[in-house]
């Protein structure tokens, strides 16, 4: 939210860098093309608007990999169509649906076959879990609300999430964010990289033009909200700690994780708060924290 550099080093230093760029790679990024240290965290990798964007619909689509396309179709003088477009639908539920209806229609049957319905030609391959799709547009979704990129507050809409980017020495100044039903990527910079000049953040140079864009590109979209996945707990943690705080905590915030990264609270007398993914409350009196029923 507040683009706090060092916690994105010491993220990515836990997690390993092999496994983070072969991670990036679901998202369509060419693994070559990403640095192997810790500049990682930084955005030292060069890659292209359009690679951007795509990675970005993967969360605002609920977790699929799509490929860009540039043309829709081409017609004749006469207008017979020559060539359309099949492009991957992020589609929940399809692989399932389509297992299914391929077993119904080697089924023998009497007459003409039939088809349960109609399904996309190229089904996107999920890449991202619901659970981890939500949670990353939450946070997204707070950059606006309270981070870096609170000017995007002027579209007066609560469905916006996005995350401000600065290369170093500030030569690039990027704004990249979503709603379910439109991504955009904003880059400011020069053909022959040098500094954009002081406060040249992504925030100051590239969200400007992303907010004009997205006022007229979401004219006539309603807002959609965000909407929760089954195996996520909401939980009252201790933002010193990162612990399950208790009810008498007065700094205590509440946060949603997996299920089984739920943290453990310390020893105390006064009960945590959870909140179930179907809205239900409870109360932890033990110290080992959520109950087993809210997985």
């Amino acid at each position: 939210m507040k683009s706090r550099n060092l916690v994105s080093i010491r993220l990515l230093r836990a997690i390993g860098i092999g496994y983070t760029i072969n991670y990036a790679s679901h998202f369509g990024f060419d693994k070559k093309r990403l640095p192997r240290d810790l500049s990682l965290a930084l955005g030292s990798g060069v890659v292209t608007p359009l690679a951007i964007v795509r990675g970005y619909a993967t969360f605002a689509n609920g977790g699929f990999r799509t490929v860009p396309y540039f043309i829709d179709s081409i017609k004749d003088a006469k207008g017979k169509v020559l060539y359309r477009a099949e492009p991957f639908i992020a589609c929940d539920g399809c692989e399932e649906r389509l297992k299914r209806q391929q077993e119904i229609d080697a089924e023998p049957v009497m007459g003409p076959p039939t088809r349960e319905e109609v399904l996309p030609v190229n089904i996107a391959p999920r890449v991202l879990t619901p659970q981890n799709a939500y949670l990353m547009r939450s946070m997204m979704m707070e950059v606006i609300q309270r981070g870096t990129g609170q000017r995007a507050k002027a579209l007066g809409r609560s469905d916006l999430a996005g995350k401000t980017g600065t290369s170093n020495d500030q030569q690039d100044a990027w704004f990249s964010g979503y709603t379910p039903d439109l991504v955009a990527t904003a880059w400011v910079g020069f053909d022959k990289p040098k500094p954009l000049g002081a406060r040249e953040t992504g925030g100051r140079a590239a969200l400007p033009m992303w907010i004009e864009f997205m006022r007229t590109g979401l004219q006539g979209l309603p807002e959609r909200a965000l909407e929760q996945p089954p195996k996520l707990v909401t939980v009252r943690i201790d933002p010193e700690t990162g612990l399950l705080a208790g009810a008498n905590n007065p700094k205590g915030i509440f946060e949603t994780f997996r299920s089984e990264n739920v943290p453990q609270r310390r020893t105390e007398n006064s009960p945590a708060t959870i909140i179930g993914g179907d809205g239900t409350t409870s109360v932890s009196q033990d110290s080992g924290g959520v109950p087993e029923e809210l997985f």
